[in-house]
């Protein structure tokens, strides 16, 4: 990205609104882990900003020992957005001693790709977790060029 750094604030109340609606054209509500259902727009949450307009959002839930990431977001691709939002995830579960942990869809390649450049690291298979998204979802996606949507991939730092 040209201009200033990406920039990474604390989510306001004034951003609850902007980040449900990105949440839900992303990913539909509400957003299911292994650690539960979330409406991930109540959660706290980083924002991304880049030359004044925001790029990016990182939702994430803290209990005890650990911080997960529920959901990251970036609005420009391939320009550090998403980095950002991670780096800074991961220094606040640094700071708390929490591990910051994720999951994403076995069919997801890009996301495997992006988070074990990040230096994650494969922690945990969740066998048929599509299985659990359905039951708060009826209606999702089966497959990803080609690949069928089954499991969950836990990735940790």
């Amino acid at each position: 990205m040209d201009g200033d750094p990406i920039a990474i604030r604390d989510v306001c109340d004034g951003d609850r609104g902007w980040l449900r609606e990105l949440i839900e054209a992303k990913w539909g509500l509400p957003v299911v882990s292994v650690s539960g259902a979330y409406d991930p727009s109540v959660l706290p949450a980083l924002v991304a900003y880049h030359d004044g307009r925001t790029v990016g959002a990182l939702t994430y839930r803290l209990a005890p020992g650990e911080c997960e990431v529920v959901t990251l977001n970036s609005l420009q691709e391939g320009c550090g957005v998403g980095s950002a939002l991670l780096q800074e995830a991961r220094r606040i579960a640094s700071r708390r001693g929490l591990r910051l942990w994720l999951i994403t869809t076995n069919e997801n390649l890009p996301a495997i790709r992006f988070y074990q450049r990040r230096g994650m690291d494969l922690w945990a298979l969740h066998r048929d977790f599509a299985e659990v998204v359905r039951r708060h979802k009826p209606v999702v996606y089966d497959e990803t060029e080609g690949i069928p949507f089954r499991h969950a991939l836990e990735f940790s730092y």
